[in-house]
C-alpha cells in the first residue's frame, strides 16, 4: 500500500509492505532512483515479519520536488515523519548511496529512534571540492537540459560492467520517474552534506555494511571505513554487483538483510 505524508506543508508518498505495528525497517533510495528500487527488499522484510516502508524523496518517483535545495537533514525529518505515520517509536534504518547519505542524517538528528542499521555503497565522508563543483554542474545540467541528461551520465555506472540486461532496463525504469527540478535539488543537498566519520563511534545501533564487488561510483575503502568507524559493525561484499547490489544481486542481499533486520534487539519496537 501507499501512504501520504505531508511535512512542512508538502506531500510526499511513502510505500509499505507489511503489517503496520509490526517491527519497522525504513528504506532511503539510491539517486536517481525512487522507492520502487526497493521492492524486492520490501517483500522479503514482510515475508519475515517486519513492516518494511520506503520513502520517495521529494522531485523522485510521486512525491513532488522541493524547488530548493534538498538536504540529507530534511531527508531524515521526512524518514522520522514516516515513522510516526507508521506508529512506530523506533525503526532499523536502511540507505544505499545517496540513501545511505539520509540514513546518517537521521542518525545524527533521531539516534533514539534508530533500531540498527543497513548501509550499502555509500560513504561517510564529505564531497570534496572537485565532486561538489561537479554536482553543482549536474544540477545546472538537469535544469537546462533536463532529467536525462543527468541520469544518462549517471546510469552508465551505477551497474557492474556485465550486468543483466534486465537489470539495466529495470534501473532505466526506475530513473525515468526523475525530475530535473528532484535532482537539482538533492544533488545540491549531496554537494552540502557534513562528515559524517566523527558520528560513527557514537552509533549504538547494530550496522550491516554491503559493498557492491564491481562498484564503479564508491571505493571499497569507503565502507571499510564505515565498517570500521561503527562499533561492531559487520562488512559484507556481494561477488559480481555494483552500486546497487540489492537489484543486480537481489538473492545475495535479501537474506543479509533480513537476517540482520530479524535479529535486532526487540525487532525495532
Amino acid at each position: 500500500m501507499h501512504l501520504a505524508l505531508l511535512h512542512d506543508g508538502r506531500p510526499a508518498l511513502l510505500r509499505v509492505e507489511g503489517a503496520v505495528g509490526a517491527p519497522a525497517a525504513l528504506f532511503f533510495h539510491p539517486f536517481p532512483l525512487h522507492a520502487d528500487a526497493w521492492e524486492q527488499m520490501l517483500s522479503a522484510c514482510a515475508d519475515a515479519g517486519l513492516c518494511a516502508a520506503a520513502l520517495d524523496a521529494p522531485g523522485f518517483g510521486g512525491t513532488p520536488p522541493l524547488g530548493r535545495v534538498l538536504t540529507m537533514d530534511y531527508l531524515a525529518e521526512l524518514g522520522a515523519v514516516a515513522l510516526d505515520a507508521l506508529g512506530a517509536r523506533r525503526a532499523a534504518i536502511v540507505g544505499c548511496s545517496m540513501g545511505g547519505y539520509a540514513a546518517m542524517a537521521f542518525a545524527r538528528r533521531f539516534p533514539e529512534r534508530m533500531s540498527g542499521a543497513v548501509l550499502i555503497a555509500t560513504k561517510a565522508t564529505p564531497d570534496t571540492a572537485d565532486a561538489r563543483k561537479n554536482r553543482e554542474r549536474q544540477a545546472a545540467l538537469a535544469l537546462q537540459a533536463g532529467a536525462q541528461a543527468v541520469v544518462a551520465e549517471f546510469a552508465p555506472r551505477l551497474l557492474a560492467p556485465d550486468a543483466p540486461p534486465a537489470v539495466r532496463r529495470r534501473v532505466e525504469e526506475l530513473a525515468a520517474r526523475a525530475s530535473a527540478q528532484g535532482i537539482a535539488d538533492v544533488l545540491l543537498g549531496m554537494a552540502q552534506r557534513p562528515d559524517s566519520i566523527p558520528d560513527l563511534p557514537r552509533w549504538k545501533a547494530p550496522t550491516l555494511v554491503i559493498a557492491g564487488e564491481k562498484d564503479q561510483l564508491m571505493p571499497r575503502a569507503e565502507m571499510e571505513k564505515i565498517a570500521q568507524g561503527v562499533p561492531g559493525a559487520r562488512l559484507e561484499v556481494i561477488a559480481g554487483a555494483g552500486h546497487l547490489p540489492f537489484l543486480e544481486n537481489a538473492a545475495a542481499v535479501a537474506p543479509l538483510l533480513t537476517g540482520h533486520l530479524s535479529s535486532l534487539p526487540g525487532r525495532g519496537r
